[in-house]
């Protein structure tokens, strides 16, 4: 099926850290694809990113609008920890986001506990929701088999809700899919390796 949605070439090499990326149009949720993968065995680091969502989830299964132009991926993670540090995660994705944003637009951004980012927006002078984390795991003998990292982030596309605004709106322009990812994975990698080995270790003292 050709690949209409992506408005740019998405590389497999520009993602540090990413062993397979699974590219599609449209999905009901990269979330889905990404569970039945793991179920199936696919490695560790396999990235799901679709061009939108019929069917995107938010926490407690709000729904999330996932419109041409934004960000909608999840990510197949297998870490060496205990499950009790799981729920660490979440706020782990949302501080990289978060990060992100601000690294490359400048953003005023912060966390709303457990698994939002809210941008300032300057004109209208509120925080508005930006971006989602959800995270789902299925594990064995009180270890992680898998944990799945999805996260949404309103780029490019349109956002309905009053409570939500997208890079686009705040920036007054388009932006590159291509360049937040890259940035994204870069600094995710590394906060990802120290709160691996930080976890693990707590797990071996206790």
């Amino acid at each position: 099926m050709p690949l209409t949605v992506f408005n740019e070439d998405i590389k497999l090499e520009d993602l540090s850290g990413v062993r397979q990326l699974v590219r599609l149009e449209e999905t009901g949720s990269t979330q889905s694809v990404a569970r039945e993968l793991a179920f199936e065995g696919n490695g560790e680091h396999t990235l799901v990113l679709a061009g939108r969502q019929t069917l995107g989830k938010g926490r407690m299964g709000s729904v999330w609008e996932s419109g041409t132009g934004g960000i909608y991926m999840t990510l197949i993670l297998k870490p060496s920890i205990g499950l009790k540090y799981l729920p660490d995660l979440s706020i782990l994705g949302g501080e990289v986001v978060r990060a992100t944003l601000s690294e490359l637009y400048g953003f005023k951004t912060r966390i709303k506990l457990p698994n939002d980012v809210y941008a300032l927006h300057p004109r209208k002078k509120k925080w508005l929701k930006i971006a989602g984390i959800l995270t789902e795991s299925a594990s064995m003998a009180g270890t992680p088999e898998w944990v799945l990292l999805g996260i949404g982030v309103n780029l490019n596309n349109k956002v309905s809700l009053d409570t939500a605004v997208s890079v686009r709106e705040l920036l007054g322009k388009e932006t590159a899919l291509a360049g937040f990812l890259k940035a994204f994975f870069i600094n995710f990698w590394a906060r990802y390796s120290s709160w691996e080995y930080s976890s693990r270790s707590k797990t071996s003292r206790a």
